[in-house]
């Protein structure tokens, strides 16, 4: 089966349940994307959720009586501080706080924040221990009188170095060999449909296209001497693949 879609790089709005609905019972799953600069292909990709956090305050005349509001930009600064920290705690997790926005005016203490962040990691349970980290910050907000809601508005699973994926790579490897190829297997930060593909459970490797770099710069490239071995590689894969069935 090939499928080739438009909206990747917009998060794959659309197509993302065709990919899914495709993916079920598959064998392997072989992303083009391209190769990494040393043609290297990518045995890995994290997974990313987005979060949005609505911070709830109490709205009171900053000059006047202060002390009946609940500081919700606050609260949102302590969570932005709390939540950053949870950088390092764990290997191949990362959290951004992206985007913070609070409050109306500076005479009225604030009653409303918002914070947008994102978390990337290697694998599904790096991504549920920094999930129950985000709702238990949110379930005690620092400042009194103050609450926070958690939603997660979106979720691309992680396309984990496994076993099978290995054995994927070994069988790239050897059909690469046959074209005077050395391949090396990478881990990237980066998503795409590749991810949603290992989501539903399928062996997959990706980077399987020419090789390229400097990616969402205006110094992308890709080196189009590198076109008709990567193809002659991929055919081999495909062969080899085929004929091995569900077993290599």
């Amino acid at each position: 089966m090939f499928l080739a879609t438009p909206d990747e790089e917009i998060g794959s709005q659309v197509s993302r349940p065709l990919i899914e609905r495709t993916a079920r019972g598959m064998h392997y799953g072989l992303g083009l994307e391209c190769a990494r600069e040393n043609g290297d292909l990518v045995i890995a990709r994290k997974g990313v959720a987005d979060f949005r956090l609505t911070v709830t305050g109490r709205a009171a005349h900053a000059g006047i009586e202060p002390e009946r509001g609940a500081n919700a930009a606050l609260a949102a600064a302590h969570l932005t501080v709390e939540l950053q920290g949870l950088n390092g705690l764990w290997d191949d997790v990362t959290v951004n706080v992206g985007v913070v926005r609070a409050g109306t005016r500076p005479n009225i203490v604030c009653a409303e924040a918002e914070l947008h962040i994102e978390v990337r990691a290697a694998t599904g349970a790096g991504m549920r221990r920094t999930t129950e980290a985000i709702h238990r910050a949110a379930a005690h907000p620092a400042v009194p009188g103050t609450a926070v809601v958690v939603a997660q508005i979106d979720l691309c699973p992680p396309m984990e170095d496994t076993p099978s994926s290995r054995r994927v790579f070994d069988a790239a490897r050897r059909a690469a060999s046959d074209y005077g190829l050395r391949l090396g297997a990478a881990a990237t930060g980066g998503v795409g449909d590749a991810n949603l593909i290992a989501g539903a459970g399928v062996p997959t490797l990706d980077g399987l296209g020419p090789v390229g770099g400097s990616d969402h710069t205006p110094g992308e490239w890709l080196d189009t001497s590198s076109v008709p071995h990567r193809v002659a590689m991929l055919a081999c894969l495909i062969v080899s693949l085929g004929s091995a069935g569900n077993d290599s």
